[in-house]
């Protein structure tokens, strides 16, 4: 019987900082989200999100195909898809509703920005809309990667059972499916507001996987990762010198080069590195800060039991309704500085959404807590007594 791994803050706690970067990010016309990672470099917190979940679903369903078989695998894997797929929906009908106040109640065009305007299909053919949405063909804006999830969590299992008959044969055959996206790019399910995912599955299966061929390869011990000041050198050249060379090509970045040295400066920026396909340059960017992050923060690096990391790891750890609650605030912060967008209104938008997440998470692992407590609550059990042979004593703790 195969142990479970314990529980590496690391991973809850990152996850954490990328919803919380989703959220900023996705309120239309923030611009605190000119200051996110996304800005320095190809990859954001989408590949952190995507690859930590991977790891993830390793941890909590592998031992279950080694203890309990394909088949209870798959049925685990498809309750959580449940889950989220009901998620999913309650999450459009809330969003819809932020929707319907700012533009019937707050008086705002919904053509005003995309995030509004994705919900346009749902007000005018809601009956339509809604059949897609259910089937994962009708999703507005920022509701693109937890369907990508659902789909990658449903093909979980399949993955584990492959890498646990043939081994790295698994991660092979997901390199491939990643190379056939590149290679055809317009392999992507469509979408009924802006013609197809905003995720190519066939590519970001890839980083999704290779997280979790981590967490299997991390589990047996077989390998681990090397403590080479080289290797994080090389990872940190790599972050560093796409920081700059996305810099060199932007509008600031040729404003502030004199013009004798601008014909030195690159004409467009990093190739290779679209978000839907997951372009080779992003991924090697994401992989050289992964290997960056894991080097320089250690399992057992004393911060990680402070209060503000406890309060992203909480984040991290309730990850679906954090998440959730995000694209609701993200949609009416959009409207709010739709109304009246001055500094105070963006400070305030991006602080309230953050406390609101902070805060529900803290409510949630505090919750959590108090339940694992109770389960492991000694229990009052009966032992015999001479005069009762059936008659029992509480047990001692």
């Amino acid at each position: 019987m195969q142990q479970r791994q314990a529980r590496d803050a690391r991973l809850d706690l990152f996850k954490g900082v990328a919803l919380l970067i989703i959220f900023i990010n996705h309120v239309g016309g923030n611009p605190l989200a000119k200051l996110m990672p996304a800005r320095f470099g190809p990859s954001d917190s989408a590949e952190i999100f995507v690859f930590i979940s991977g790891y993830a679903i390793a941890l909590a369903y592998g031992p279950v195909l080694a203890e309990r078989g394909f088949a209870a695998c798959q049925r685990k894997a498809l309750g959580r898809c449940r889950q989220l797929w009901t998620a999913n929906i309650m999450t459009l009908l809330v969003s819809a509703l932020v929707v319907a106040l700012a533009v019937h109640v707050g008086d705002l065009p919904m053509e005003a920005s995309n995030r509004l305007e994705s919900f346009g299909p749902l007000f005018d053919t809601p009956v339509t809309a809604m059949a897609w949405h259910l089937v994962l063909m009708y999703l507005p804006f920022a509701f693109d990667i937890l369907a990508l999830y659902i789909l990658l969590v449903a093909l979980a299992p399949l993955f584990l059972w492959t890498y646990a008959r043939f081994g790295y044969a698994a991660v092979a055959l997901s390199l491939v499916l990643y190379l056939v996206a590149q290679a055809m790019p317009g392999l992507i399910p469509p979408n009924l507001w802006d013609e197809d995912w905003n995720f190519s599955p066939l590519a970001w299966q890839c980083v999704f996987f290779l997280g979790t061929s981590l967490a299997l390869v991390v589990r047996s011990g077989r390998v681990r990762l090397p403590r080479s000041g080289w290797l994080l050198a090389g990872s940190l050249t790599l972050l560093v010198g796409m920081a700059l060379w996305k810099f060199a090509a932007s509008d600031i970045g040729h404003a502030l080069t004199p013009t004798a040295l601008q014909g030195w400066l690159p004409e467009q920026s990093i190739p290779w590195a679209d978000k839907d396909t997951l372009g080779p340059m992003r991924l090697l960017h994401f992989l050289a800060l992964a290997c960056a992050v894991a080097l320089l923060v250690p399992r057992d690096a004393g911060w990680l039991r402070s209060a503000p990391a406890g309060l992203l790891i909480a984040c991290g750890r309730h990850s679906l309704p954090v998440f959730c609650v995000g694209v609701v605030l993200s949609i009416a912060g959009t409207a709010v500085l739709l109304a009246e967008r001055s500094s105070v209104t963006v400070l305030a938008v991006n602080l309230a959404g953050i406390a609101v997440l902070l805060a529900m998470a803290m409510v949630l692992e505090r919750r959590r807590t108090r339940r694992q407590r109770a389960k492991q609550a000694p229990s009052l059990v009966s032992s015999p007594t001479p005069s009762q042979p059936g008659a029992a004593l509480p047990e001692t703790p």
